[in-house]
């Protein structure tokens, strides 16, 4: 799939997001709040189903489980609500020095599948699949890492 922002953002204004009526930013950013809402819903369901199904009660393990909690929250706003914080400047920069140039991550509205955008040759262009695996793998450990280091 090689969408541009452009495309990105025709495709989010004629999505059942958009109303008539209301400005481009206003159809994407109502579109970008209820992604974020589905997934923190999801991420929360998932965390039921591990609290009730007995876990590992150790002062480690529910680090981890919390470690793991606020990680997920901190990847949402880092990659569908694109909040600006010290953290999220981190990440960006970590990223940038890592891969050597800056990296744009969104889903594509309507699909569950994480897009990777690069600038090519012809502007903005999808990173490779076996490379964005290893994008996506790196930023999830530095985000992990930020976390713990406040956690602390």
């Amino acid at each position: 799939m090689n969408l541009t922002p452009e495309l990105h953002m025709a495709a989010v204004m004629n999505s059942p997001y958009a109303t008539r009526g209301t400005s481009r930013q206003a159809g994407l950013n109502k579109y970008k709040r209820q992604l974020a809402e589905t997934r923190t819903t999801l991420f929360q369901m998932q965390a039921m189903k591990l609290i009730s199904g007995g876990v590992d009660k150790t002062a480690a393990a529910r680090r981890d489980f919390i470690l793991k909690r606020v990680t997920r929250e901190f990847w949402t706003n880092f990659v569908v609500r694109g909040e600006e914080t010290t953290m999220l400047r981190t990440l960006q920069t970590s990223l940038r020095e890592e891969f050597g140039q800056d990296l744009q991550f969104f889903y594509p509205p309507g699909d569950t599948q994480m897009m990777i955008l690069h600038e090519g040759e012809q502007g903005l262009e999808p990173v490779a699949a076996n490379k964005q695996a290893v994008i996506i793998n790196r930023a999830w450990q530095i985000a992990r890492d930020l976390v713990a280091e406040h956690m602390c």
